[in-house]
């Protein structure tokens, strides 16, 4: 979608990670997205040398709803990726449910390639997707993000939060009650946008 060879990430701040349900108001946002993701936090400092069984055992998992948002109006998807980069890669905000050790909730790192999603607004069901649309499995994100950062000569360090990447392609975000409702034991996120 934006013509690059690899996946592209920002750095978000610690405020815009916010425990659901979540109260919001739209004028918190200029033109912003809805995206379901799993969340991981480090549980200690990750490396490109982990395997993603040892990713599993090093992290805490939760479901996620990815909010984000640009400084331009009617951005996505027409934003170029070097903008998308100037932007801190549009990250907006991103509301997680209950974390969970990764280990505890899953067996096998192929099990984190199954996950399913729903995504619904004001109780209609507007679309599913599931976590092997992100690199095959979200573990996999984790993984290169560990390597690219060190190849950057950063660390993803212990408490550390990233939002893996999307299930699905996003939908505007607009004012109502929006539940992501998560399989395999992760839950739901919940946010309610107040005009």
């Amino acid at each position: 979608m934006f013509s690059a060879d690899s996946p592209l990430y920002g750095a978000q701040v610690e405020s815009h990670f916010l425990p659901s349900p979540t109260e919001m108001r739209s004028d918190s946002f200029m033109d912003a997205l809805v995206e379901v993701e799993m969340l991981f936090t480090a549980k200690e400092d990750l490396s490109s040398s982990d395997s993603l069984e040892d990713l599993m055992h090093k992290t805490k998992v939760a479901a996620a709803m990815e909010l984000p948002d640009s400084r331009f109006s009617n951005w996505f998807p027409s934003l170029s990726k070097y903008m998308v980069m100037a932007d801190a890669a549009v990250g907006g905000y991103v509301l997680f449910g209950q974390e969970v050790d990764t280990d505890k909730l899953f067996d096998r790192p192929e099990q984190l390639a199954e996950v399913r999603c729903d995504l619904f607004c004001n109780g209609k069901h507007l679309k599913e997707g599931t976590s092997a649309e992100v690199l095959g499995n979200p573990l996999n994100s984790l993984h290169w993000l560990a390597g690219k950062l060190e190849e950057q000569g950063n660390k993803l360090r212990a408490g550390q939060r990233v939002s893996s990447g999307t299930f699905l392609l996003p939908e505007h975000l607009s004012a109502g009650n929006w539940r992501a409702a998560f399989d395999h034991g992760l839950g739901s996120v919940l946010l309610n946008l107040e005009k």
